[in-house]
């Protein structure tokens, strides 16, 4: 039996879904520009003046924690209030947001010798290095949202995180040019890439969706092979243990 047309692709988003994982995102974007803006109003006496020759540890410190705290905070939240939004997509939510977290402490540990050796070359080229940072620590947390809680359509979530990420660097890297402030750009990092996300991922999907309908095939979905893998079995994931936290989490449910 054949798979009917309207249950092929992701489920439809309404409008009303749209407009509330644009309010997800912006709310959590603004968090973590909120706590930049706190940490920057009690530390920024450290930062460097415009033709400063040295510039303190303590600055190269207090910049590396005020991105991580500020980019972790923003993409749990981001992850968390964007999977509320379609709680029948997105049911691993716990999971993805430890991943989330995880990831974080990973991207700081690598970006470190990034921020030292900016910092030592040319200051001007730290808030590049700022903006890799957040671009790449909200990529990497929206995309496993897409890959642990919506594993049939993950490709799809690469893609349309792919594309926001793209949209976001370009009107940051505009909005650079046209700034006079650089900390103001600072605080708009989080906020754009987020409500971008929000807004490229859900129009890719919408797009997408219709393609799919419109010519009955599920092209991004993992379940479809093509090349020489057509015709091989394609392995479902099998459910995996569960970890001793979640199986109290289902004794408390249960009871």
């Amino acid at each position: 039996m054949t798979e009917k047309k309207e249950n092929i692709g992701p489920e439809k988003i309404s409008f009303t879904t749209f407009l509330l994982k644009i309010l997800a995102t912006g709310a959590g974007g603004f968090a973590g520009s909120l706590i930049l803006f706190i940490i920057f109003l009690f530390t920024g006496s450290v930062f460097p003046s415009a033709g400063d020759e040295f510039i303190s540890p303590i600055f190269v410190f207090i910049l590396l924690i005020m991105i991580f705290l500020a980019s972790t905070v923003s993409n749990i939240i981001s992850v968390w209030l964007l999977a509320l939004t379609e709680k029948g997509k997105y049911k691993r939510i716990s999971s993805a947001i430890y991943q989330v977290f995880i990831v974080s402490i990973i991207i700081l540990v690598l970006m470190v010798p990034v921020y030292l050796i900016s910092v030592n070359s040319n200051i001007a080229f730290t808030g590049y290095v700022v903006a890799l940072h957040i671009i790449i620590a909200a990529q990497v947390s929206a995309l496993i949202l897409e890959i642990i809680s919506n594993y049939r359509y993950a490709l799809l979530g690469v893609y349309g995180v792919s594309f926001a990420v793209l949209v976001s660097a370009a009107i940051l890297f505009s909005l650079s040019g046209s700034l006079e402030s650089p900390q103001l750009l600072l605080f708009l990092a989080l906020p754009v890439i987020w409500l971008s996300i929000a807004i490229v991922h859900t129009l890719v999907v919408i797009i997408y969706g219709w393609i799919a309908r419109t010519y009955d095939k599920d092209f991004l979905s993992t379940q479809t092979v093509y090349g020489d893998d057509y015709g091989k079995e394609v392995e479902t994931p099998k459910e995996s243990p569960k970890a001793k936290d979640e199986s109290g989490g289902d004794f408390l449910r249960h009871n």
